[in-house]
């Protein structure tokens, strides 16, 4: 997964002067993606419990991804609320690592909240997309534009690790521990984020067409 993100970063920073806004959000999520990965990894074999980090990062990429919805969600009061959910958001987390799941643990309950909130964002620019009359008004099919691509991606994937979130420390931990759990959620995680890799690159593939 890892060298697949590297990979992906070569075609966004060729044409990096190409992207619209929108577009230079997700190569810095992607950014975001490569050094999460590197950096788990190094400090779960440095030091061991690398939670901190993990929950640190998946706020920066929250952050990252609120900020591409902001700039391509045309609702005003949408608008407004992703940028006012941001502190509340973090609150949150900080208080599921201090206090309700801890430091030690897989922080399900804030993480799952993250990516709900994410999937929301999405379900609400597909919505957008399907009833926007300047679309339709210019006969643009919305296969075309790269950011239904991206938010395609960012779908998929999110909502395929929100059942990983959800469910971890239950099936993993929990009484009710399921054997082989873990190697199904990953399984689906990163079956998930392969499909958003590639279609993350169809989307960079549509911005190079529009800018040609």
């Amino acid at each position: 997964m890892w060298g697949i993100e590297c990979l992906l970063l070569i075609p966004f920073i060729i044409h990096f002067g190409k992207l619209e806004k929108s577009g230079k959000w997700i190569f810095y999520f992607l950014i975001c993606s490569v050094f999460f990965a590197g950096g788990s990894k190094l400090i779960a074999q440095i030091w061991g419990n690398n939670l901190w980090f993990y929950n640190t990062m998946y706020y920066v990429a929250f952050v990252i991804l609120s900020c591409y919805f902001r700039e391509v969600i045309k609702y005003k009061t949408v608008r407004n609320v992703i940028v006012g959910l941001l502190f509340p958001v973090l609150a949150f987390i900080i208080l599921d690592y201090v206090k309700l799941e801890g430091p030690n643990a897989f922080n399900s309950y804030s993480i799952s909240v993250e990516t709900f909130i994410l999937m929301i964002y999405c379900t609400i620019f597909f919505w957008q997309l399907l009833r926007d009359e300047d679309l339709v008004r210019r006969s643009v099919f919305i296969n075309s534009l790269p950011d239904f691509w991206y938010n395609s991606g960012i779908f998929v994937y999110h909502c395929g690790f929100f059942l990983f979130s959800l469910v971890y420390n239950i099936v993993n931990y929990g009484e009710k521990a399921v054997k082989g759990s873990t190697r199904l959620t990953l399984a689906v995680t990163f079956g998930t984020a392969i499909i958003q890799l590639m279609l993350l690159f169809i989307g960079i593939s549509k911005a190079k067409k529009i800018r040609s």
